[in-house]
């Protein structure tokens, strides 16, 4: 979540620093042409994903919603689908739910273990089957 995005935009400062050193003035952007226009739209999905992407956990029948800076308890019951996302194919998981919270209505996360277990486990599957089976035993759950 910090760690690309950082990565990313400092080699795009980098790389403008050393063309105006090289060149003596600031380069023309507009010459860049298709380049430009793919590197604008890379920074921009880069800078929206990062944003959307939380961490994500499990305790006591809630989701727990995290930023790094502030974290959030969603129960189980507000949770509306747990789905892969398409375009990053078992790697990104998207939680939609039912009210709105602080991060919104739609979550992204990146399972820490997805990268090993890619092909033998299904990172959404694995946490629909986590809520399903909670809300199997609730009635049976007593304070």
């Amino acid at each position: 979540m910090f760690v690309f995005p950082a990565l990313w935009y400092s080699a795009l400062v980098a790389g403008l620093i050393y063309l105006t050193i090289r060149f003596g003035h600031f380069p023309d952007l507009r010459r860049l042409g298709v380049f430009g226009i793919a590197l604008l739209a890379l920074t921009v999905f880069i800078g929206w994903v990062s944003t959307r992407t939380k961490r994500v956990g499990v305790l006591d029948g809630q989701l727990v919603l995290s930023n790094y800076r502030r974290t959030i308890y969603v129960p189980f019951r507000q949770v509306e689908a747990v789905e892969l996302v398409w375009w990053y194919w078992r790697r990104l998981v998207r939680v939609r739910l039912r009210g709105t919270t602080d991060f919104g209505t739609i979550v992204y996360y990146n399972p820490k273990w997805a990268g090993f277990v890619w092909p033998f486990v299904d990172p959404a599957e694995k946490l629909r089957e986590m809520i399903s089976e909670h809300e199997a035993l609730a009635p049976w759950h007593f304070r």
